[in-house]
């Protein structure tokens, strides 16, 4: 119950009161948000305004398409995808193998087809500029690597013994998209209504799974693991960052 005041009106408790926040947080949260907001309206800006890590990723990840689906002979071609590409079983069948150390890291710029190539290229460019944006080169980049890592370590716990080599940015790409997930319902609490993300995850986990059983549209094997196992790495990533 309030108590009285002198005056005959009541007193207000403590617990009553809405501490508000000061002019100072108000303007530092508007700028916060205007940040995210412009980040997530460029996520499809054309290519000559896309972001500078974004920009370099696109251009390596082309050069060695061209280089190997194009230029090179198809038997260079099939030597460089087994080469620089993650194989599963090399692990614990060949020993100590400096490039199978390095193929966790180099799989991720190679890609088997045009389709797959153009499909990687178009959502790199689309949730890569909005996450650069918001959260600089630097941490782009290693938001998309380490994503990537995720990506093999769920493929290799899945496929153990598969001689087959994986390519391709996926899981970088899925780190990628946990981000702009994240990055948008921060500029927008609406998004997803009481549920927030939850059903924009559960789509990409069952898109991503559904592939992987269907195979791609080429009729390619897709890496469904890896898919999963980046987007969940994603969120890890900015969780330590503590964005």
């Amino acid at each position: 119950m309030n108590q009285a005041n002198g005056d005959g009106r009541p007193k207000p408790q403590d617990d009553n009161i809405v501490p508000l926040p000061t002019l100072a947080e108000r303007d530092r949260m508007r700028r916060e948000k205007e940040k995210i907001e412009r980040a997530a309206t460029r996520i499809a800006e054309p290519m000559i305004n896309l972001p500078h890590i974004t920009k370099w990723l696109l251009g390596i990840i082309l050069t060695i398409f061209l280089v190997t689906n194009v230029l090179l002979p198809a038997e260079y071609a099939d030597l460089a995808i087994s080469t620089f590409g993650f194989i599963p079983e090399a692990w614990h069948t060949d020993g100590f193998n400096p490039l199978s150390l390095m193929t966790p890291f180099t799989h991720m710029f190679f890609h088997g087809g045009w389709m797959h190539v153009m499909m990687n290229l178009f959502m790199l460019a689309a949730f890569g500029s909005g996450v650069e944006r918001w959260l600089g080169g630097k941490k782009a980049l290693i938001l998309f690597i380490v994503s990537g890592l995720f990506g093999v370590l769920a493929h290799y716990l899945l496929n153990t013994a598969s001689p087959y080599p994986m390519i391709g940015a996926s899981g970088g790409l899925s780190g990628l998209f946990a981000a702009a997930l994240i990055m948008m319902s921060r500029g927008q609490r609406e998004m997803g209504g009481r549920f927030g993300i939850l059903p924009f995850v559960i789509i990409w986990i069952g898109l991503s799974i559904g592939f992987g059983m269907l195979g791609g549209p080429d009729g390619s094997m897709v890496a469904w693991a890896a898919h999963v196992g980046g987007f969940i790495g994603g969120f890890i990533v900015l969780k330590a960052m503590r964005v």
